[in-house]
């Protein structure tokens, strides 16, 4: 690990400095290049054997050159801030501030010279490929000169630039390769206490600076929810390979890459579990299946004289219109999530495929305590006056796996659910939403008389704020698209 670390922090030294003179080294060395191919110490032997190879050595020295420029340009530290401030809404809802501006560039930087360094790569190793093809004597000159001064050292600085980079990219954090993607929204990480300038890449320790300083002092809705849990296994922490076999119990909606085949995409009932509610429903005698019902209408003694009016339902009765109401209220409970995480509606199927039947059943269970129904009522005890009222929580599973297979599976298109650009989109716009909600509570807290927010209890009143503000249901939408490093 030390041997590494130096190695590392050997190679990057040259751009202590900066990167803008690494830059005009390349493009010294494309410039020379060319001179040494076309000079006097060129044999008449060396140029038949340059022939085969000169016009691709010519025609890639020109795509370098080009290449090497467009990065300058790029990497211009006036250019990289002026691009940051163009795109600083891509990585931020908030007004920009001068630290955060610093990061969008920095991140910027890394991702324009990391694809610098890859690209120049293989075009220097297409020209060297090329020297060697044409089999000029180990002694030659122009071997030495175009070999060992010109490509050689070429190829060591961009191997240096991209090590310099793979360290820019372990400050800002990668959550991928970012040349994977042409929406770099979301793909870092933001931490208020880390330094956004290149001289941060040349600390020895800057990966354990990286891990103390990474707490992010904007993720306070986001810690708000790790506080107001799922009250479920962790279920983000489950891998791929932990997901249970294929079975009639067990629903896999999953996709065909690592980072869509997660525990969120999948949903599992309780068979014997279902058996034991269904034995309950040939003793249901209502079931609250209107939405918003009150709690006058559900009461005890209410339920206990309608049960005088009415013989026991049937549970064939129960089962069916229990699942009938279930299936409004999957549909119902969908178009509220996307309307509140500001989705567009054309995009309603990628969101429940990514927002998964796991999380579903979550959200269903916080709008059936929220909307205050859903529950089934029966008669329990020999006198037939104790009235249990319960939610079937395993069949509502079970309905749920049939309606993710017909309205969501069956209308998801292949390319959106494999599509980490359109995840990545919708992850922005609902950081935006939380954000503005987040920033209104803070406004509304910010505008409350001093006595209201006492210093003892400050925290504790914004959090209650922001809970509000963003409600149970959206928490749990939130929860699975943002609190995730996709």
């Amino acid at each position: 690990m030390q041997a590494a670390r130096k190695m590392e922090m050997d190679r990057i030294s040259d751009f202590k400095g900066g990167i803008m003179p690494v830059l005009e080294r390349q493009q010294t060395h494309i410039r020379i290049l060319r001179q040494v191919l076309s000079s006097s110490i060129i044999t008449a032997e060396e140029r038949l054997l340059l022939q085969d190879v000169s016009v691709e050595i010519d025609r890639t020295l020109t795509e370098l050159q080009g290449l090497v420029r467009e990065a300058t340009m790029l990497l211009n530290p006036g250019n990289t801030a002026q691009e940051a401030r163009k795109n600083f809404h891509n990585f931020f809802a908030s007004d920009p501030t001068e630290h955060k501006m610093n990061y969008v560039a920095f991140l910027l930087s890394a991702v324009h010279g990391k694809r610098l360094a890859l690209e120049a790569s293989q075009l220097w190793g297409k020209i060297r490929k090329a020297l060697e093809k044409a089999r000029l004597a180990p002694t030659s000159q122009l071997r030495e000169q175009a070999l060992k001064y010109r490509v050689d050292p070429a190829m060591y600085d961009v191997e240096s630039l991209r090590i310099l980079c793979e360290r820019m990219g372990r400050v800002v954090r990668f959550k991928q390769d970012p040349l994977s993607t042409r929406n770099l929204s979301g793909i870092g990480t933001y931490s208020p206490g880390l330094t956004y300038q290149l001289s941060v890449v040349f600390r020895e320790d800057l990966d354990d600076y990286v891990a103390s300083e990474s707490v992010s002092e904007d993720g306070s809705a986001l810690k708000l929810m790790d506080d107001l849990s799922l009250q479920s296994a962790p279920i983000g922490k489950v891998k791929s390979n932990d997901l249970p076999d294929p079975a009639p119990n067990v629903l896999r909606a999953t996709g065909r890459q690592k980072w869509n085949s997660s525990i969120f995409y999948v949903l599992v009932y309780d068979p014997s579990l279902l058996a034991e509610e269904r034995k309950k429903f040939s003793e249901v005698i209502y079931i609250d299946t209107h939405l918003g019902a009150l709690h006058d209408v559900i009461r005890t003694d209410f339920v206990l004289q309608y049960s005088r009016k009415q013989r026991l339902m049937p549970a064939e009765k129960v089962e069916s219109e229990y699942r009938d109401f279930l299936n409004l209220f999957f549909n119902l409970a969908s178009d509220i999530s996307l309307l509140n995480a500001g989705i567009k509606h054309e995009y309603r199927n990628a969101f429940l495929f990514h927002l998964g039947p796991q999380t579903y059943f979550q959200l269903s269970k916080k709008y059936l305590k929220e909307l205050q129904t859903g529950s089934m009522h029966r008669i329990k005890g020999a006198q037939g006056r104790v009235v249990e009222r319960f939610v079937p929580l395993e069949f509502l599973k079970l309905v749920l796996i049939d309606w993710w297979t017909d309205n969501v599976l069956k209308h998801c298109e292949e390319t959106d659910r494999e599509d980490p650009g359109l995840f990545r989109a919708m992850v922005k716009v609902m950081r935006q939403r939380m954000d503005t909600l987040t920033d209104e509570a803070k406004r509304e807290f910010a505008s409350l008389p001093q006595s209201a927010r006492a210093r003892d209890n400050e925290k504790q009143l914004l959090r209650e704020l922001i809970q509000r503000k963003i409600g149970p249901t959206n928490m749990v939408v939130f929860k699975r698209y943002l609190s995730l490093g996709q």
